[in-house]
């Protein structure tokens, strides 16, 4: 079997057990591969134009991108009242995960249309923000727990032994943190506990 062209791995269990891993002869591509890229990119779309034809013209330079991902912005944002202005031009927003009766008496509407933009927070004030790298930031709202993300680290590694603080100190004083972390992996049928010791955060 190792001399089929489509041979790829084996794995050795005795010395009269051995499994050989064969790749597929023919792939039949029935599945809408190019939605996901084209999602994607009309996400990325969405979000160029929502800064660039309406936070940037509106706020000049009383405006700056804190941090950035796929399908999210964090603004520091300079006015008197935001949600005024949100009410304003309430077609731009998607609200209806606000509560009822929100403090700013912005309505409840656009429910699920494309497009539109969120406020994650629906209303409640974030407070600090601390970004070091992609996937790897901190942020503070009032009236909810302490936001906390380290790509690569597991999320109970991160409640555990990592604060607000970590971020704020490695930000300013340019050094990095290293946690311990444990998996559970299975090789020939064989369960085992691995630990590493990894980079959690890094300016």
């Amino acid at each position: 079997m190792i001399a089929k062209p489509n041979f790829y791995s084996r794995s050795i269990f005795t010395e009269n057990i051995i499994a050989v891993e064969l790749r597929k002869l023919e792939v039949k591509f029935n599945k809408p591969i190019y939605v996901g890229m084209c999602i994607l990119d009309i996400s990325k779309v969405c979000l160029y134009k929502f800064h660039h034809e309406y936070m940037s013209p509106s706020y000049r330079e009383k405006c700056k991108i804190m941090y950035i991902d796929t399908d999210s912005l964090i603004y520091h944002i300079e006015c008197e009242d935001i949600y005024e202005h949100m009410k304003r031009d309430i077609h731009k927003f998607n609200t209806s995960d606000y509560l009822a009766d929100n403090a700013y008496d912005i309505p409840l509407v656009n429910k699920k249309v494309p497009s539109l933009i969120k406020d994650k927070n629906n209303g409640a004030i974030m407070t600090e923000f601390v970004g070091l790298r992609a996937k790897m930031y901190a942020l503070k709202v009032d009236g909810k727990n302490n936001t906390k993300k380290a790509k690569g680290v597991k999320s109970s590694v991160i409640a555990r032994t990592i604060t607000f603080n970590d971020y704020t100190q490695c930000l300013r004083v340019e050094f990095k943190k290293s946690r311990q972390q444990s998996y559970i992996r299975s090789k020939l049928h064989k369960v085992f506990t691995v630990s590493e010791t990894k980079i959690a955060l890094s300016p």
